[in-house]
């Protein structure tokens, strides 16, 4: 594949900040493209093709991971010394699908099939299509807070975190329910596909930045940047606890198939594992304490 001999995973761990260009463009390409081939199915479709196109990258450095985990019997606690490059990398693809879908989304028409630039217009896709799941999505977070099902979320519900008696315990229970099985999707995938993860953390990014296209769109640049830097506090950690429960996965399903191992690798790997598991879950809880303060006091 052409895209795998342009981004060596040698060359994403020295330079991984090409992974935002590298996922800008992909997307972008994707989107266009799947849009002109499945109409109905663009915003689903889309995010395939660039799970796709980056996975042999992802999963040459997942064995790579693997590999350094066999080998450096340090602390568990040192993960993110040992595995601070796919962080970056995971990073900056995150970041990248962000700026592309939030562009894409102020940027396209929504009545007809034209772009215009000055009295130039071109073929283009129409919004609604490309980002017709995205749509649904902030609809239900916009009026309903965030999540799934409230069922989902136990004894708590989203009158904890919208309802006139609202309580700060009640709501983080809700939020980080919801973000949980999020994070549990994220291992998963990630331990069935090996860089399966990439197509929930590629639906995560679009989301987001749909969001924020929304506020450029509607209120500028400006709004659109401060919406941006809004999602940081509480976005930040729940985005590393994917990025920690995805490499876990990872690493995990890597020692699984390759049969062979060192003497002292099992118990390395189970143990290292295992604490990414916890931290993962520990950090997202976090994020949820933090999203549920904001979402109470009004913020």
């Amino acid at each position: 594949m052409v895209l795998e001999d342009i981004v060596t995973d040698r060359m994403a761990r020295k330079h991984p900040i090409d992974l935002l260009f590298v996922s800008i463009l992909m997307s972008s390409i994707a989107i266009w493209g799947s849009y002109y081939i499945f109409k109905e199915t663009t915003s689903i479709l889309s995010l395939a093709f660039i799970t796709m196109g980056l996975m042999p990258l992802i999963h040459s450095i997942f064995v790579e991971e693997e590999e350094e985990e066999a080998e450096e019997q340090g602390p568990a606690a040192a993960f993110l010394a040992r595995h601070f490059d796919i962080i970056k990398i995971l990073s900056w693809f995150f970041l990248g699908l962000v700026l592309s879908y939030a562009f894409w989304y102020a940027t396209l028409p929504t009545d007809k099939e034209q772009l215009c630039l000055g009295d130039t217009c071109f073929p283009a896709p129409l919004r609604q299509k490309v980002f017709a799941e995205q749509e649904k999505t902030y609809n239900f977070i916009a009026g309903k807070v965030t999540g799934l099902d409230a069922a989902a979320a136990g004894n708590a519900t989203r009158e904890s975190c919208l309802g006139k008696a609202r309580d700060l315990w009640g709501c983080t229970e809700f939020i980080y329910a919801n973000n949980a099985i999020v994070l549990g999707l994220a291992i998963l995938f990630s331990f069935v596909w090996g860089a399966g993860t990439l197509f929930l953390l590629g639906w995560n990014a679009s989301v987001i930045g749909v969001f924020i296209g929304k506020e450029l769109q509607e209120n500028g640049l400006v709004s659109g940047i401060l919406k941006a830097f809004g999602y940081i506090p509480h976005g930040l950690p729940e985005v590393l606890a994917y990025f920690i429960g995805s490499i876990a996965g990872g690493i995990i399903s890597v020692f699984i198939t390759k049969k062979k191992y060192q003497l002292h690798e099992p118990q390395q790997i189970v143990k290292d594992v295992l604490f990414l598991l916890l931290l993962a879950y520990l950090v997202l809880f976090l994020g949820a304490v933090v999203e549920a303060y904001f979402i109470v006091q009004g913020a």
